[in-house]
């Protein structure tokens, strides 16, 4: 693996569904840190020595959020050199619709749409390939975490709404579970 590769959190979680075949083994997760913020990209972007301001670099990220849904509402495709397409899919209801049905004018043909959707393709180029398994191999040095506790321990004093409660998962790394459970450092990496 690269020695300056980029390190990616993965959890592994215990499968607590009795009913499973997989029950009571642990599945590895990406593990989904807070969301970043238009914001927090520009921040982000700034500190990469970016020739441009962070003024410049806020106004173009606007403008691309507000252009690109509105080509690939009209069915135009996007490209972004570097990062992928952004495209637009139709979902149809699995009852479909027939010629003659086509044809009939008291039929609304829209009536077999179930959604329509944006959709991104990364693009598959050098390290930017984000969906295959030479992203692993070339860019990423996963780090190991086990969720401990997949419900949540209650940081909250008890209250009446519980969409008001906050949790926090209990976490370790490997290396700490290993070393609660006594194994010696080396064991088993």
């Amino acid at each position: 693996m690269a020695v300056n590769s980029i390190q990616f959190p993965v959890d592994f979680v215990k499968n607590n569904n009795a009913n499973s075949p997989g029950y009571a083994k642990f599945y590895a997760r990406a593990h989904n840190a807070e969301t970043l913020t238009t914001e927090g990209l520009v921040d982000h972007i700034v500190h990469h020595n970016c020739a441009v301001g962070r003024e410049a670099i806020a106004a173009v990220i606007k403008k691309l959020s507000e252009c690109i849904p509105e080509l690939v509402a009209q069915g135009q495709p996007v490209k972004i050199d570097g990062l992928g397409i952004f495209y637009p899919t139709v979902e149809n209801k699995a009852s479909g619709i027939m010629k003659a049905q086509l044809l009939d004018s008291s039929v609304n043909p829209l009536d077999v749409l179930s959604g329509i959707h944006l959709r991104f393709t990364p693009q598959s180029d050098q390290l930017n390939d984000l969906t295959s398994k030479s992203f692993l191999k070339q860019s990423v040095s996963p780090v190991v975490n086990l969720i401990l506790d997949p419900q949540g321990i209650d940081l909250t004093p008890t209250e009446s709404d519980p969409k008001k409660k906050k949790y926090a998962t209990a976490k370790a790394t490997l290396q700490e579970f290993r070393a609660a459970q006594g194994f010696p450092e080396n064991q088993g990496a």
